[in-house]
């Protein structure tokens, strides 16, 4: 039973340490983070591979993502001006629209908020490509 103790311990510890919030890398100074639960498919108008995450220049910024279900795919495609050293989420989250982007504010270690909610201009629904 005594042994048990350290291994319970260590496990905890693990589990706390590893579920703390880490802040965001960025590319430069002038970059901001984008990182979504759903394939993130164009960029200004220019499809790109499916990515998760990248790292976009400040300004104005115009992303398509797939919001992928079983019967439909959803284009969304956000358009926004997006801030230098700013990390944004585009997540599913029980909206109006199947996707909703969010500016992402790291309290602390172990604490992150979502901030000023955005709907997409638009979401087009498609056939899945395997249909």
């Amino acid at each position: 039973m005594r042994q048990n103790i350290p291994l319970c311990a260590i496990l905890s510890l693990s589990l706390m340490i590893s579920s703390c919030v880490q802040a965001p890398v960025f590319k430069n100074a002038d970059y901001a983070l984008v990182e979504s639960n759903y394939p993130i498919v164009a960029v200004n108008g220019t499809d790109i591979e499916k990515t998760y995450r990248m790292d976009i220049e400040a300004g104005d910024t115009t992303l398509t993502v797939v919001y992928n279900t079983y019967q439909y795919d959803y284009f969304c495609t956000f358009s926004w001006a997006a801030a230098a050293g700013t990390a944004y989420e585009i997540t599913d989250h029980e909206n109006a629209y199947p996707l909703t982007l969010y500016r992402w504010h790291r309290k602390n270690s172990l604490w992150s908020v979502r901030l000023e909610p955005v709907d997409p201009l638009q979401c087009t629904r498609q056939l899945p490509d395997d249909a």
